[in-house]
């Protein structure tokens, strides 16, 4: 009995998803496309407040010499403000780190190495393997 409740379901499911596929209306014709490809594009250019516009206006054209002459102030200035100190962008020259000698730099790691290594002597560096983290030692 339940099997057939079950097979009636499939069985409605099934019908009522080929039933939406016969249901779907044909495609439209090319004269309403091309009429609301028309609108939309008229939609498009039309402004409308909060939204920006997505088609600007075009510019005329700037001479090469135009160009030029913006790129040369716009260069003083940009060069100004880049080396210009800006709180809260960091400082785009660092200062200068002091740089130790090659002998100095290679006595410390040496005596840092021999305490280390003097340290796992006496035993006070502890043992990392197999029974790390756990709460039995060996």
């Amino acid at each position: 009995m339940k099997s057939i409740a079950y097979v009636s379901i499939i069985g409605a499911v099934f019908l009522g998803s080929s039933l939406s596929c016969l249901a779907q209306t044909k495609p439209q014709a090319a004269q309403v496309r091309a009429e609301r490809k028309a609108e939309a594009t008229q939609t498009a250019r039309e402004f409308k407040p909060g939204e920006g516009d997505p088609i600007p206006e075009a510019r005329p054209k700037v001479s090469r010499p135009e160009r030029v002459k913006a790129r040369e102030a716009r260069k003083t200035t940009g060069g100004e403000a880049a080396r210009a100190f800006m709180p809260g962008e960091g400082n785009p020259k660092p200062s200068a780190i002091a740089r130790l000698p090659r002998a100095e730099r290679r006595a410390e790691r040496s005596a840092k190495r021999a305490e280390l290594k003097a340290e796992n002597k006496v035993g006070a560096i502890p043992s990392y393997g197999d029974s790390y983290g756990s709460s039995q030692r060996k």
